[in-house]
């Protein structure tokens, strides 16, 4: 009888080839559950850095105007990023800051997938327009 019980625990060893196709069923449809989301928040990052970082610039061109009654890039910050390039220039009335996804002429590095842009223009009144697009 122990000799039974010894030999049916040998015979037991690993798992199925069944168990271990539905654990890589199971795991796969984790992750297709899971990537959208993970690269939507990924994207939502990306234009929060633009955002912030223009919000920066709107900043400093607005106390420039109000100290000297005109728009002008003199003494700009531009900020420095690895995912965007930022750019200003500035007319009688108004100044447009724009940032343009850093990989835009190459697809592959652009963590937008895309020509993606922010576009933000302050007028002298005070408001501002904002536009996107590729998004």
């Amino acid at each position: 009888m122990l000799e039974r019980i010894w030999k049916a625990r040998r015979d037991e060893r690993g798992f199925t080839l069944i168990e271990l196709i539905m654990v890589l069923v199971i795991l796969g449809i984790l992750l297709a559950l899971a990537l959208p989301a993970y690269l939507g928040t990924r994207k939502k990052a990306y234009v929060a850095e633009a955002d912030q970082n223009l919000q920066e610039m709107r900043t400093q061109l607005w106390l420039y105007y109000v100290e000297r009654g005109s728009f002008s890039t003199d003494g700009l910050r531009l900020p420095s990023s690895p995912n965007w390039v930022y750019s200003a220039s500035c007319g009688t009335n108004n100044c447009t800051m724009r940032a343009t996804a850093a990989g835009a002429s190459n697809l592959a590095n652009n963590p937008l997938d895309g020509p993606e842009f922010v576009q933000v223009v302050l007028n002298a009144d005070g408001s501002a327009t904002v536009t996107s697009g590729g998004f």
